[in-house]
């Protein structure tokens, strides 16, 4: 049995090696639009101060501006995935597949996230953030902002499907609209450089991502002189499924479009390699975590109607 002890506690070792391949070699998504906060609780309450005031001149006394307040509150999820492994396939040395199965698991860790994302994203339209509005709405109005609009609407000539046209037009179209939001004190709240337009992010459906790239880079030609000074970096998802919808995001600010807010990492753990009264030995995994809005401004839905 000792000699069994030692193999089942080896094949773990080298099981958990395959989980830490896989989630290292991952490439998720959601660093790409989400601010990273780590966690210190059951819950973190966010007190959105408004938009931090602009320089002016000191001509005469200070002006201490007052900090609009709006707070929402994001509670930590707790995630796990487990899995066990026969004893007897490790006794007859049938493992076969499992390295991959691992590795798989371990990407499959990586990229949940990326599900919480995008569930967030399509849920947008209808899930309210901060200032009480739908992350996508009509009407966002704060302070001094009037109001504004970030879930856009446009037609398409053969349905739902735009032709490389139509969606350069809605391109660029949500990229004004971004570029022209403004703060609870009526400044524009994005003012990038040419170079700072590389932090664009369009997010498609599949069937959308050949016409995106093109139009995308048609509309960075037409728009430059034919000289690509920018380029906006198009992703597809599977999760997407609605096919009339696109989304633009803006990444080039400290406050991205939405928050990963981070309790506990991921950490995995392993029982029953010595335990003669169990016929399986097990991996388990966990970690608390959760995805919320944070800012609107940075974000545009276009719908094609």
């Amino acid at each position: 049995m000792a000699t069994n002890t030692a193999k089942y506690e080896a094949v773990l070792r080298d099981l958990t090696r395959k989980f830490d391949l896989g989630f290292s070699q991952s490439n998720p998504f959601y660093p790409s639009v989400c601010t990273e906060v780590m966690s210190t609780g059951a819950d973190e309450k966010y007190a959105w101060l408004g938009q931090v005031p602009s320089v002016r001149e000191w001509l005469g006394d200070r002006v201490f501006n007052e900090m609009r307040a709006s707070d929402f509150v994001l509670t930590n999820k707790l995630w796990e995935d487990s899995i066990f492994v026969p004893k007897t396939n490790i006794d007859d040395d049938r493992m076969g597949l499992y390295g991959s199965m691992f590795e798989n698991l371990g990407q499959r860790a990586a990229l949940h996230p990326d599900k919480l994302l995008m569930e967030a994203i399509v849920a947008g339209e209808s899930t309210a953030c901060h200032d009480g509005q739908y992350f996508f709405d009509t009407d966002h109005a704060w302070g001094d902002s009037g109001t504004q609009d970030n879930d856009l609407t446009g037609a398409a000539a053969t349905g739902t499907l735009p032709t490389e046209a139509e969606f350069k037009a809605a391109f660029e179209t949500s990229v004004a609209a971004m570029l022209g939001f403004k703060d609870d004190r009526g400044e524009p709240f994005n003012q990038p450089t040419v170079g700072q337009l590389n932090n664009l992010t369009v997010l498609v459906p599949i069937a959308y991502y050949a016409i995106a790239v093109k139009a995308v880079t048609a509309a960075i030609l037409s728009n430059n002189s034919n000289v690509q000074v920018w380029s906006p970096n198009v992703v597809a998802s599977p999760f997407l499924t609605s096919g009339a919808k696109f989304y633009t995001f803006y990444t080039g600010s400290p406050l991205k479009p939405f928050v990963f807010q981070k309790r506990e990492p991921i950490s995995r753990q392993s029982k029953g390699a010595n335990d003669i009264e169990t016929k399986d030995v097990k991996f388990m995994t966990q970690a608390r975590y959760n995805v919320g809005y944070l800012a609107w401004w940075n974000a545009v839905l276009y719908t094609f109607t």
